[in-house]
């Protein structure tokens, strides 16, 4: 498995670690609840700490990645140790064209979850409901575009 896809992997792992999280959360709280407000800022609580662990995460594997081609390659020397680490982290034509087709997947997920939630509203599911559907469908979407991204970086675009 390529460094890029156990990155995304990561991410991937990390996402759905606090979708569950905020899942199990959410389910023992009242969904008919017309303060909306409570519910927002929980969600936006959850994404700022999501986004943090993301960001700490993603630093913690970069260095563990380091570390550990330093002592895998270290008899080649510190220059093609330094050359591994560059060209693991520099993004080519290859990756542009990886990135654009697993982000298109995702918006559509997105997307598509964002229509659900409309048409949830349409049918006079409380609101709350409506705002948890909008915030899965946009974890959902982040999680299948890491996964395709996995997909193209293994089988090839």
């Amino acid at each position: 498995m390529s460094i890029k896809s156990k990155r995304t992997l990561t991410s991937i792992i990390t996402g759905a670690i606090f979708l569950v999280a905020y899942a199990v959360y959410a389910l023992g709280r009242d969904f008919s609840s017309t303060d909306l407000k409570s519910w927002a800022i929980l969600l936006l609580i959850f994404i700022g700490i999501s986004i943090a662990a993301m960001v700490l995460i993603q630093i913690l594997f970069h260095l563990i990645f380091a570390v550990g081609t330093a002592v895998k390659e270290h008899e080649k020397g510190d220059r093609e140790v330094e050359r591994i680490i560059e060209a693991s982290v520099v993004e080519d034509e290859m990756d542009a064209l990886i990135n654009l087709k697993s982000g298109h997947v995702g918006s559509i997920c997105t997307g598509l979850g964002f229509v659900a939630a409309l048409a949830a509203l349409a049918l006079s599911v409380p609101a709350a409901i409506a705002l948890h559907i909008m915030f899965g469908a946009s974890a959902l979407g982040s999680l299948i575009e890491g996964g395709v991204s996995i997909y193209f970086y293994e089988r090839g675009v």
